[in-house]
């Protein structure tokens, strides 16, 4: 009994640790993030590479600014850059907030479309 209860909580400490989010480090790492969580989450319809990922540094976390990208390939008008959202990810372990779903308030990332 002793023995299965030290597995599960190896286990579930285990899961835990995987499951986290590597800590962002710098710039290129909140974009490539921002990237994933935009695909990941379905907040654009348009192609990742028809999208551009702008980042600030606020300390504790970083703030994206996710844009359209017009160009030949993604079609739109040439030197046009519409924002989408913004994305805030805190550094230390990846937790995000998004404008995506309502264009105003920072809001948790939604598990499916249909919330």
């Amino acid at each position: 009994m002793m023995r299965r209860a030290i597995i599960t909580a190896a286990l579930i400490v285990c899961a835990q640790a995987c499951a986290a989010q590597q800590p962002l480090r710098d710039d290129n790492d909140a974009a490539t993030r921002a990237a994933d969580i935009t695909r990941t989450y379905g907040l654009s319809e348009d192609r990742t590479e028809c999208l551009l990922f702008d980042t600030a540094d606020k300390g504790e976390y970083f703030v994206v600014r996710v844009r359209e990208n017009h160009t030949q390939a993604c079609g739109g008008a040439a030197g046009v850059s519409p924002t989408l959202f913004f994305l805030k990810i805190r550094k230390r372990d990846g937790y995000t907030l998004t404008t995506a779903y309502d264009s105003e308030q920072y809001l948790p990332l939604r598990t499916s479309a249909k919330n």
